[in-house]
């Protein structure tokens, strides 16, 4: 209405005014259109980072993820893609790039045990359990918070929630900078507990491929990143198999446990016996029928 208001008025149509006022709404139209197909995010001068390169900065890494950007880095077990929790359109980009359906929860990564039950529901467990199994390679369901302070876009009406404390130098590193850096992302709503900034992680490969040891197996999507940490190939310190880690962290549901004293185990993973030993001989948990 605006615009056909000027355009009635032709010595109002040839001044500077107005295209001035064409100028800056086309601008103000193509990037609301940019920022729904690509977050806007600071670039670094490449895009492959070494791991010696990617920890000296450490704080760009994080100002990108916080911006909404989706990052590949090394774990203690395989590669992943990773993103802010917060962010709803890293979240559905994030999606996109791997093929995940809605219909398949993705797990987020806290930096130490304690930041823990403020993502979930830690009532009933017995004192210790997490400490004992985190970190490591191992991934704990546990039911959402009745006042869940993560966005309502990841893993919309799913219940529970899969949490880790990656055993990972670098993954440590990126969540603790996440942590001292206390902006708010400029492109979503949510607010951001300054105590954490959690991480959605998941595998570095589209959905239903073999988990990656190493960036070139996945060098497909690198153009679909924001940054890719390079930190060599990656193989299993708990087995001579270096294909062994590619089965990923062993995942345990321990929702039942206050109840039931039962868990379940969701994936074998690369740390089952290990696990199994603390569920059963360590706590007196029993496996769900």
């Amino acid at each position: 209405m605006i615009l056909s208001a000027f355009l009635t008025d032709d010595q109002t149509y040839h001044s500077p005014l107005y295209f001035s006022f064409v100028v800056t709404l086309l601008a103000l139209k193509s990037s609301a259109i940019l920022e729904n197909i690509v977050p806007m995010v600071p670039l670094l001068d490449k895009k492959v980072l070494s791991l010696a390169e990617a920890t000296t900065r450490i704080a760009q890494v994080a100002q990108i993820v916080r911006m909404g950007g989706v990052i590949a880095l090394p774990t203690d077990t395989i590669y992943g893609l990773a993103c802010s929790v917060h962010s709803t359109s890293a979240l559905k980009r994030i999606r996109e790039i791997k093929g995940r359906s809605l219909n398949k929860p993705m797990a987020i990564c806290v930096d130490k045990v304690s930041s823990i039950p403020r993502v979930c529901n830690t009532y009933g467990l017995p004192d210790d359990l997490l400490s004992a199994l985190l970190p490591g390679p191992v991934t704990v369901v546990l039911p959402r918070l009745s006042d869940d302070p993560l966005s309502v876009d990841l893993n919309p009406n799913v219940n529970s929630l899969a949490v880790r404390v990656p055993d990972c130098g670098f993954v440590q590193k990126l969540l603790c900078a996440l942590r001292a850096h206390r902006n708010p992302p400029l492109h979503d709503s949510d607010q951001v507990d300054s105590r954490d900034h959690p991480l959605v992680l998941t595998s570095a490969n589209l959905s239903g491929d073999t988990s990656t040891l190493s960036v070139e197996e996945f060098r497909d999507i690198w153009h679909l990143l924001d940054v890719v940490v390079d930190g060599g190939s990656i193989c299993s310190s708990r087995d001579s198999d270096p294909e062994a880690a590619r089965a990923g962290s062993t995942i345990v549901d321990l929702c039942s446990v206050a109840l039931r004293r039962e868990y379940r185990v969701v994936r074998t993973g690369s740390a089952l016996e290990h696990t199994v030993k603390i569920l059963e001989h360590d706590f007196g948990l029993r496996p769900a029928k």
